[in-house]
């Protein structure tokens, strides 16, 4: 799951104040007792540390499977959360999205968020 995390950015010089989402993957499951108390201390925290590696640290090494595995999670993960919202926000304020090109443009600043083009 995705969580949210706003910071307001100040301008400067200005009375201005500018909203940072930011983001932070949360496990679907909750701690699994039934596994804890059974012994499997492993199994039972591994969905929450998996689901955490996503957001913890960015840029891994890609070098192997594993780390290229990880930034195509990321990269998912950052994208479809922030599209997901971004439409939240939309349908909020409109029924229809005849007028969303005017309201809502989105920038690819680096190959990164290349994947939000066929999301």
């Amino acid at each position: 799951l995705a969580m949210a995390y706003d910071v307001p950015i100040a301008g400067f010089g200005n009375h201005t104040v500018n909203n940072l989402r930011l983001w932070s993957a949360k496990p679907s499951k909750s701690f699994d007792f039934q596994l804890f108390n059974s012994g499997d201390y492993i199994q039972a925290v591994e969905e929450t540390q998996r689901s955490g590696t996503i957001s913890k640290v960015l840029y891994p090494n890609d070098q192997g499977f594993s780390g290229k595995e990880l930034r195509l999670k990321q990269q998912y993960f950052f994208v479809a959360a922030s599209l997901q919202d971004i439409i939240l926000r939309f349908k909020v304020h409109s029924e229809t999205f005849d007028k969303f090109p005017e309201h809502v443009s989105i920038q690819l600043n680096d190959t990164h968020p290349s994947i939000a083009i066929p999301e």
